[in-house]
């Protein structure tokens, strides 16, 4: 299962900081949190910043999961 953990915004919208998932891809993974937490949730992740396994994600359909890796949903920074 992998390893999910929440930071910012989708720590509120999931009301947890992390929890495991069955899931091969990423992209079925953030399907996951939308079935469970809503669409908010979904959108929520789609736009954060997604370290998996260590790397910042670029494209999210293209990352696909083991059973260990690490997945962290961070919140979208921006300044001027």
């Amino acid at each position: 299962m992998a390893h999910i953990k929440y930071y910012g915004n989708m720590r509120e919208l999931t009301g947890k900081n992390e929890e495991d998932f069955e899931a091969l891809t990423l992209s079925g993974l953030i399907d996951i949190i939308g079935n469970k937490y809503g669409k908010a949730a979904k959108k929520a992740a789609k736009s954060s910043l997604i370290v998996a396994d260590s790397e910042k994600v670029l494209a999210i359909r293209k990352v696909k999961l083991q059973s260990s890796s690490e997945v962290g949903f961070f919140p979208m920074c921006c300044g001027g």
